[in-house]
């Protein structure tokens, strides 16, 4: 119920403003980076924005820290319920990912909150087996980064 009553007024003001414990918890839950793939994700945050979440290709739709390619990710791949996914693991109600849904769907990659960007990082390396290699590049450091479970 007190949940409900913050949530009506997260509707005027916007989610990131929800303010319970509860959402905060399961936000920086979904978006803490297991400690086996931290290695790989500082170097792939470093190589693709050096850490800017509202960072912008000049030349394609990737944007934010993870450089996510907008055009290809809101389409086939479904990052917004990567995200939704990721809060439901972590406690977060229905009411609360539906509206977070809506919110990440409207807004550019490179606009999401950083506990966003980083769960959306996070689903997809650890739901997707192969999910890293979206940031594959033969090569380069970062592959030597990968965890052995996900090679």
């Amino acid at each position: 119920m007190i949940e409900s009553i913050i949530l009506a007024g997260a509707l005027l003001s916007g989610p990131a403003t929800a303010g319970t414990a509860a959402v905060e918890q399961a936000q920086a839950a979904a978006s803490a980076i297991p400690r086996a793939w931290r290695p790989f994700a500082s170097c792939v945050s470093d190589r693709e924005s050096h850490g800017n979440y509202a960072a912008r290709n000049r030349s394609s739709s990737a944007s934010g820290r993870w450089q996510f390619l907008d055009n290809a990710w809101r389409v086939r791949g479904g990052i917004e319920w990567i995200v939704v996914r990721q809060m439901k693991k972590h406690g977060a109600s229905w009411e609360v990912r539906k509206r977070w849904y809506a919110r990440l769907s409207a807004t550019p990659i490179y606009r999401w909150p950083a506990w966003a960007q980083d769960a959306a990082f996070v689903g997809v390396v650890t739901e997707r087996p192969t999910g890293w290699r979206h940031w594959s590049l033969p090569g380069h450091r970062c592959q030597s980064l990968v965890p052995a479970v996900a090679a």
